[in-house]
């Protein structure tokens, strides 16, 4: 049995990062501060709410890991612990009901954006800094939080998600 929970635990996280390194890389738009937006939160949200913490904060880690270093990202190691905690808090909301739900993915990303806009005034100043926070919070985070819970109610009530949820 434990065999098949961590096999299971290996192809979640491979199946989510790929699929969140996909959206950050391939719908991500260009940020005039430096960086990018991207959909990609999305992936990291429904991963964590369905399958909880540690598949989560895999998934926050991997999938913005591989993204970054495609794309070049400079602050790849930025993204570890920013996504990693994004996916973590996520996952805390994993079974609750939707209000719930809602409250831990606004912490989670906050917790991302506020971790990249400490990172950002000491490289980009306060200013930049400050525009990249917005941008983060209701370009990135806003629409990755509407996204996931319009999908993750009808993917918690599918057949399969609810098997490999039991097994994880």
């Amino acid at each position: 049995m434990a065999r098949r929970k961590i096999s299971v635990y290996v192809a979640l996280v491979s199946m989510f990062s790929a699929l969140a390194a996909a959206l950050t890389y391939l719908v991500r738009v260009p940020s005039p501060t430096g960086g990018y937006t991207h959909i990609g939160d999305t992936v990291i949200y429904l991963a964590a709410l369905l399958f909880g913490p540690s598949v989560g904060v895999a998934v926050g880690v991997l999938g913005p890991l591989a993204a970054d270093l495609l794309v070049g990202y400079p602050r790849w190691y930025v993204s570890i612990v920013a996504h990693g905690v994004q996916g973590y808090l996520a996952g805390l909301g994993r079974g609750r009901r939707f209000r719930a739900q809602a409250m831990m993915l606004v912490a989670a990303g906050l917790a991302m954006s506020f971790t990249y806009f400490v990172v950002n005034v000491y490289i980009k100043g306060v200013a930049l800094a400050t525009a990249s926070l917005i941008r983060d919070i209701f370009g990135q985070s806003l629409v990755s939080w509407i996204l996931s819970l319009l999908l993750v109610k009808p993917l918690e009530k599918n057949p399969v998600v609810q098997k490999a949820a039991s097994m994880v």
